[in-house]
C-alpha cells in the first residue's frame, strides 16, 4: 500500500503502496545507473532491448578502471533489469531500503503469503522467500532500531511481523494487535529519537497504533479515525518546524494529518469526498521546500453517463492541510496508486500508476505531466516506491497483479 523508505520517508521521498483488492474488501466493510550505453525506449513496448543488469554493471566497471567517478544516469522511464519474478500471487506492496553494508534493496510482500528481499543494483533475489504469515501480506515498509539494525515491518491478514532486513530472519515473536487484520504499516522517528510503527487495521476498531520498533509493544493509547471508514494508506513525514507526522487515508477519500509524538489530530478532513476511495498517498518536499502530502482519490463507480469516471492526484501543504494548486485528473476507476521522488536533476516528481497497467510521471510543482505513460506491466500497478541504487540512479520501482516487480530510471 505504502514507500516506504522507512526511517528516509522523513527526506524528499514518499510512497505509497496501495491495494485494489484490500480496498475492495475495505469498501465491503464500510458497507458494513563510465556511461551506461543500455538506454532503452520510454516505452519498452516500442521495440527496444530492455537493459540487463549485468551489462550495466560491468559497464559501470569499465567506467570506474576509466577514472569516471559517477554513472551516466539512463533517461526517465528507461527500465532497468527485467522484470523481477518469483512471487506466485499479487504483489501488493514494495518498499526500499538499506543492508548495513549499504546495498539498497527491495522489499515486497504478496498475497502468496511471503515477504521478499531483492537486491536493487542486480535485480536478484537475496535468500529464500520470507514465510510466517498466514494470510496475504497486504503492506511492507523499511527502518533501522536504535542499535542500527535495519529492519522489515510486514502487515498482513494475520498481524504484523518484523524480520532482520540483513538476514531475513525473523525478530521477536509477531505484534499483538487487536484484530489480527493489518491492512497498512510505515516507520518513523518520533522526535525523542524513538524509532516507531505506524499500522491500521479494519473499520471495525477504526484504530491508528504506534509501536516501538526496539521493542515492539504498544505506545501511548490508540488514534482512533473518527470516521467510521477503513483507513488503509499510511506514511510518514516532517513539516517544516521539524514536528514527525503520519498521514492516513481511508474509504471515504478522506486524509488526516497526526503529530507522531502524541498520537493526535493535527489537521481536520483534508478532502470531504464521501463517495471517494483514497487509493494512494505520499509525501515529499516541492522544490521550495514546502513539505506537501499526496493523495490518489478514486470514485466508487463509473460516471452517470457510464463512462469511465475520472480520478484525482491532489496536493496538499503537509504544514496547513490546505489543497496546492488544481488536482490532477486521471483516468481511472480502480487504482490510481501514487509515489513521490526525485530525478537525477533534483527536480521533484510524483509517480502514479493505473489499473491499465501504466505508469505517469508528473512534476509536483507544476503538476503537469512529463513525458509519455510508461509500460511494461500486464495489469494494473497496485504499489509503487522510490529509492536509488549504488551507482545514483534515482528510480521508481512499481509492482501489481502481474506478480511481477519492475525498476524505472527517474533520470532526466
Amino acid at each position: 500500500m505504502k514507500i516506504a523508505l522507512g526511517s528516509q520517508q522523513l527526506s524528499d521521498y514518499g510512497v505509497s503502496m496501495g491495494s485494489r483488492t484490500v480496498l475492495a474488501k475495505a469498501r465491503a466493510l464500510a458497507i458494513a545507473t563510465g556511461a551506461v550505453l543500455v538506454i532503452g525506449p520510454l516505452n519498452p513496448s516500442a521495440g527496444g532491448a530492455t537493459p540487463d543488469f549485468r551489462l550495466a554493471s560491468a559497464q559501470q566497471s569499465v567506467a570506474a578502471e576509466a577514472g569516471t567517478s559517477r554513472a551516466e544516469v539512463p533517461v526517465l522511464g528507461t527500465p532497468i533489469g527485467n522484470p523481477l519474478k518469483g512471487h506466485t500471487d499479487r504483489v501488493e506492496a514494495v518498499a526500499v531500503g538499506k543492508r548495513s553494508d549499504g546495498t539498497p534493496v527491495i522489499v515486497s510482500g504478496s498475497y502468496d503469503k511471503t515477504v521478499r528481499i531483492w537486491d536493487l543494483n542486480t535485480g536478484k533475489a537475496l535468500g529464500k522467500p520470507l514465510k510466517g504469515h498466514k494470510g496475504e501480506v497486504y503492506d511492507v515498509a523499511t527502518g533501522k532500531r536504535s542499535d542500527g539494525t535495519p529492519v522489515i515491518v510486514s502487515g498482513a491478514a494475520d498481524g504484523i511481523r518484523l524480520w532482520n532486513l540483513n538476514t531475513g530472519k525473523p525478530i521477536g515473536k509477531p505484534l499483538k494487535t487487536r484484530t489480527g487484520l493489518i491492512y497498512a504499516v510505515t516507520t518513523g522517528v518520533r522526535s525523542d529519537g524513538t524509532p516507531v510503527i505506524v499500522s491500521s487495521g479494519d473499520a471495525l476498531t477504526r484504530d491508528v497504533e504506534i509501536w516501538s520498533l526496539d521493542t515492539g509493544k504498544l505506545i501511548g493509547k490508540p488514534s482512533v479515525n473518527p470516521f467510521a471508514f477503513t483507513v488503509t494508506q499510511l506514511v510518514t513525514g516532517k513539516r517544516s518546524d521539524g514536528t514527525p507526522v503520519f498521514v492516513t487515508g481511508a474509504t471515504n477519500g478522506r486524509a488526516r494529518i497526526w503529530n507522531m509524538n502524541t498520537g493526535k489530530p493535527l489537521s481536520g478532513s483534508l478532502s470531504r469526498c464521501g463517495t471517494c476511495l483514497v487509493e494512494g498517498l505520499a509525501v515529499g518536499k516541492r522544490s521550495d521546500g514546502t513539505p506537501v502530502a499526496v493523495s490518489g482519490d478514486i470514485p466508487p463507480g463509473p460516471a452517470r453517463d457510464g463512462s469511465a469516471p475520472e480520478s484525482s492526484i491532489r496536493i496538499w501543504n503537509l504544514d496547513t492541510g490546505k489543497p496546492i494548486g488544481d488536482s490532477i485528473t486521471v483516468q481511472s476507476d480502480a487504482s490510481v496508486e501514487v509515489v513521490v521522488g526525485k530525478r537525477s536533476d533534483g527536480s521533484p516528481v510524483i509517480v502514479s500508476g493505473d489499473d491499465d497497467g501504466t505508469l505517469s510521471v508528473w512534476d509536483l510543482d507544476t503538476g503537469e505531466r512529463i513525458g509519455e505513460p510508461l509500460t511494461g506491466h500486464t495489469r494494473p500497478i497496485v504499489a509503487l516506491a522510490t529509492g536509488q541504487r549504488s551507482d545514483g540512479t534515482p528510480v521508481v520501482i512499481s509492482s501489481g497483479l502481474d506478480k511481477t516487480i519492475r525498476v524505472w530510471s527517474l533520470g532526466t
